[in-house]
């Protein structure tokens, strides 16, 4: 390995640069990280983590940087030409986040993920060679890029998987509450109470700023169904605010609604079931296949080989 690096001047500066860079790189990275947290606590906002997972830290450093860019607290690392991207708001509102995350601080992240990434991408590679170096920095840069933006689209599946989950025990719920007497805001009220889910809780900010006067009901509802990418969760809001505005029974149309988001979303999970065996031929034809094919023919190929020596 010293014999190679010896030999190959170009390996030994890319592993000196490497080193000293990655290293510095990742003490700066680590009091960075400290020093937001402090200033964070500092403003009492009471940010949390949103788990220990790789996307959950990238997730809560967007909701921190969004939080010291509006204080003043936090400069941009960021070019002036790197700053906006292209369709966030509607992607924010999908994943839930358009008000945490806000798109200076969505620009900042993936730009210091991308210098962290092909920092340590070159890092690693300068160990090896100096052409692994270029190759693992840009692939480290071109993924600390696109991180942020798979960290949405995760928490957007996310929501949409919960809204299948939660939506037809939310129904039955309600229900059972107006059954019992109960007006439309009073059963809602009693599900968001009584129920922890993403759910419950995005509906009771859309209750409690229709109860302030804050905002029209059949806004609110909209507006929260509208972030969701889920028709049966729109056609049940238009349902509700139907029934509200012309006083019909809602009821008898929340049970039918509870039946049909069932059945909608066992026809959902049934189709994604049905497309596992056809993405499962993707893996198969390129790695199981060729390697059971140099298996079996491996041993003929050899002795037609030396039959032909």
């Amino acid at each position: 390995m010293g014999a190679v690096l010896l030999a190959d001047p170009l390996a030994l500066l890319a592993l000196t640069f490497g080193g000293a860079t990655g290293f510095l790189s990742g003490r700066a990275w680590v009091a960075a990280l400290r020093s937001r947290r402090a200033k964070v606590q500092a403003l009492s906002v009471g940010t949390e983590l949103h788990g220990n997972d790789r996307a959950g830290f990238v997730l809560a450093l967007m909701e921190r940087e969004t939080l010291l860019f509006r204080s003043g607290q936090e400069r941009s690392w960021c070019p002036s030409t790197l700053r906006s991207a292209k369709h966030f708001e509607a992607q924010a509102a999908r994943a839930g986040v358009a008000g945490a995350v806000s798109e200076a601080a969505f620009a900042e992240a993936r730009f210091r993920l991308c210098l962290l990434g092909g920092v340590l991408g070159l890092g690693l590679g300068g160990l090896l060679s100096g052409a692994l170096a270029l190759l693992l920095g840009f692939v480290g840069a071109f993924e600390g890029w696109k991180l942020p933006g798979r960290v949405l689209r995760r928490r957007e599946q996310e929501r949409e998987t919960s809204l299948e989950e939660h939506l037809p025990e939310m129904l039955d719920v309600m229900a059972l509450g107006m059954r019992s007497g109960l007006s439309f805001d009073t059963a809602l009220k009693l599900y968001c109470t009584h129920f922890d889910t993403p759910l419950s809780h995005e509906l009771k900010v859309a209750q409690d700023l229709w109860m302030a006067g804050l905002q029209r009901r059949s806004d609110a509802l909209r507006e929260l169904a509208a972030t969701y990418d889920s028709g049966v969760f729109v056609r049940v809001v238009d349902a509700w605010i139907r029934s509200l505005r012309f006083g019909t029974s809602l009821v008898e149309g929340l049970e039918a609604e509870s039946i049909q988001v069932r059945n909608a979303c066992k026809a959902q999970r049934e189709e994604r079931i049905a497309k596992a065996p056809v993405k499962m031929m993707v893996p198969t034809g390129v790695l199981i296949l060729p390697a059971m094919l140099i298996l079996v023919l491996g041993p003929v190929l050899l002795e037609l080989m030396n039959g032909g020596f």
